[in-house]
């Protein structure tokens, strides 16, 4: 796997910010370690259960779009630094009037990957479990009568709600199996904030560290939601094409759902629109 480099603040490991990563590679290298029957751990006592299907796992999608964005967003930061050193070399000594250059980000791409993979395991947890069952058993497509919209606002809220709070607890149950990987306090972070808006998970008085990261991830799942055609979606929205969800990227980018910056990159990098 080919690898371009770039300085981190942050990490003594000089391969930190990568530029060029196999995403669908390593995609498929941290999708083996958790597909299948895995060992877990709930109150002290080991178990074995099956997050993930092999033969279908929209988390997988999440992962791979989130990793392909991470990878773009630190080539576009190591592109716009590269630009910025230029324009002071060449006029040094000069007021400098352009923006600050995209910062890389400050998780790994590997971390981000799997922080996507995993950021839907709450869903899994019992207390969120029959509310997902009820989800599936309602007709949500479609025209609706108000009773049965009613019931799918209830549901989707309580869903919403356990399955972030309950999303780290699911963590721990595999860390605690042996998962050293999960140590990273990224990977339950993203379990948990990855429904808020970027401009809630960047405020001053609740928001952290981590906010464009976890962005990254929630752009991923959100465009995957959009377009999906599967069942495990349909409690969401109803799938529209690309072009829709492309111009829903834009006006949640406008209205603090989404860093505006790494919006653009996904629109534009990933999916190659300009719409």
């Amino acid at each position: 796997m080919s690898t371009e480099t770039q300085g981190r603040r942050r990490s003594d490991d000089a391969d930190f910010a990568r530029t060029e990563i196999d995403v669908e590679a390593l995609a498929a290298e941290i999708f083996d370690r958790y597909a299948g029957e895995q060992p877990i751990v709930v109150e002290g006592s080991p178990y074995r259960t099956t997050f993930f299907d092999r033969g279908y796992c929209p988390d997988f999608r999440v992962m791979t779009l989130a990793g392909r964005l991470a990878v773009a967003v630190n080539r576009r930061a190591k592109e716009e630094q590269t630009k910025a050193e230029q324009a002071r070399a060449e006029q040094a000594g000069a007021e400098q009037g352009s923006a600050d250059p995209l910062p890389p980000l400050r998780v790994a791409v590997e971390d981000i990957m799997l922080a996507a993979l995993l950021h839907d395991l709450g869903k899994h947890h019992e207390d969120c479990a029959s509310f997902i069952d009820l989800m599936r058993t309602t007709d949500l497509r479609g025209p609706h009568a108000e009773e049965t919209a009613a019931r799918k606002a209830y549901l989707l809220d309580i869903v919403r709600d356990v399955h972030c709070r309950k999303g780290p607890c699911m963590i721990d149950r595999l860390r605690d199996a042996g998962r050293a990987e999960l140590n990273n306090p990224f990977i339950a972070l993203v379990a948990r904030r990855h429904g808020e808006d970027y401009a809630t998970n960047r405020a001053a008085d609740q928001g952290c560290w981590w906010a464009r990261e976890i962005n990254v991830v929630t752009i991923a799942d959100d465009y995957d939601a959009m377009i999906s055609p599967g069942p495990e979606r349909a409690y969401k929205t109803t799938p529209i094409d690309e072009a829709q969800a492309a111009t829903l990227l834009r006006v949640g980018a406008a209205a603090g759902r989404y860093e505006p910056r790494i919006a653009d990159i996904f629109l534009r990098d990933v999916l190659g629109t300009d719409l």
